[in-house]
């Protein structure tokens, strides 16, 4: 017994500390579960996510890039999920910091401020440091063929797929982003998941209009049951933002504090059990989870 608690013991430590190899990206396969990219593990959303684009992006004399992925049902677009990395090369991080700064604080059309429309925010700004979670939805038809900002050319290879596949958008999408750069490793991360809550398990959409839609800060009060599903869905984004800061490397006083979102979420059921051990553990090390939290978490996934 006891030899066997050693290896089941050097299994978990194996688990828990190996690095991840970058995963091989081909254009229109399908992924699912987790991805490695840039060294860093994403996890996505349920489902099988085709990989239709990367493409180049510029802030000010910086250069970055983004990976685009799409959930596809029937021509039905029911999720999009986006990740971008930028890095000053390690000379100019101070530079990129102020940059990424105040795209993220002061941009007019969409930052890290509670605007209407937004359902949750929670950012800390430090010198050129930024860290940022924002909850909110969109109408997917609006953001992608009439945006607020006019030079936003963001969704070009989007609407090219789009036309190419004769695909079909949502009424509504419910839209979470994370966003982190640290002055200490030079390495900007975003994460934008854009989800259709019919698909995942909300009752119909009523209305399309982003001001009028049932999401909207103003008159979710009046929609109890989606009100919950918003909630719990921004408390499992929250998490993913969570484990992002861990892998960056984010000082205690530099991670966001989720304690205001007060609910209790159900974990969705996976076949991938070490991922699931993995996330588990990562939130009892990161200190989301305590320690009677992991027992029970690791209890269920056992049993």
């Amino acid at each position: 017994m006891e030899k066997i608690g050693l290896i089941l013991y050097l299994l978990l430590f194996l688990i828990f500390n190996a690095n991840a190899s970058n995963t091989k990206l081909r254009k229109y396969e399908s992924y699912s579960d987790q991805l490695t990219w840039k060294s860093i593990d994403f996890n996505l959303p349920k489902g099988e996510w085709i990989y239709y684009s990367k493409r180049s992006y510029s802030l000010e004399n910086f250069h970055g890039s983004c990976a685009n992925f799409l959930n596809l049902k029937k021509k039905h677009i029911n999720g999009h999920f986006q990740i971008c990395y930028i890095s000053s090369g390690g000379k100019w991080r101070q530079a990129l910091g102020a940059a990424l700064k105040n795209e993220w604080k002061n941009n007019k059309y969409d930052n890290c401020s509670l605007k209407q429309e937004y359902f949750y925010t929670n950012a800390i700004f430090k010198g050129a440091s930024s860290n940022c979670f924002v909850s909110r939805h969109i109408d997917p038809n609006k953001e992608i063929y009439f945006p607020d900002d006019p030079s936003d050319t963001d969704s070009s290879g989007l609407k090219k797929f789009i036309k190419d596949q004769s695909l079909l958008l949502p009424k509504i999408m419910l839209s979470f982003d994370s966003i982190y750069f640290s002055n200490r490793n030079d390495k900007s991360i975003g994460i934008s998941v854009q989800i259709n809550p019919e698909h995942y398990g909300a009752k119909q959409t009523l209305f399309q209009n982003e001001e009028n839609s049932e999401y909207h800060r103003d008159k979710i009060n009046n929609y109890p049951l989606k009100n919950l599903f918003f909630l719990s869905l921004t408390k499992k984004m929250s998490i993913e933002h969570s484990f992002l800061e861990e892998q960056l490397g984010a000082n205690s006083d530099f991670k966001l504090d989720f304690s205001d979102l007060n609910v209790s979420i159900q974990s969705e059921s996976s076949t991938n059990f070490i991922q699931d051990l993995n996330k588990i553990n990562e939130l009892y090390k990161s200190g989301i989870l305590n320690a009677e939290e992991f027992e029970k978490a690791k209890k269920k996934l056992l049993n």
